[in-house]
């Protein structure tokens, strides 16, 4: 009986396979990422369309400066019945 022997495969062979399944492991690895990301993004597309521009209100500073503290403080002192 004679037998049959293969050959092994060369060390580049071996490389190459390995470096090509790193390869597609990493890029399913992105393709996950990727998804997360557009589900992400859908959420906050869905979230910032609920919101209408006409709902937003514009508040007025109403903090006292020291100026404004001054002038409230002359009105009262010197205006009376006038002060704001």
């Amino acid at each position: 009986m004679s037998e049959i022997v293969f050959n092994s495969p060369k060390p580049e062979v071996e490389n190459f396979q390995t470096t090509l399944a790193t390869l597609n492991q990493q890029v399913i690895i992105l393709r996950e990422a990727l998804q997360e990301r557009d589900q992400e993004i859908a959420k906050l597309k869905e979230n910032t369309s609920q919101v209408s521009p006409g709902s937003w209100e514009v508040k007025k500073d109403e903090t006292l400066t020291i100026v404004g503290a001054f002038i409230k403080l002359y009105q009262y002192v010197f205006l009376p019945g006038k002060a704001v």
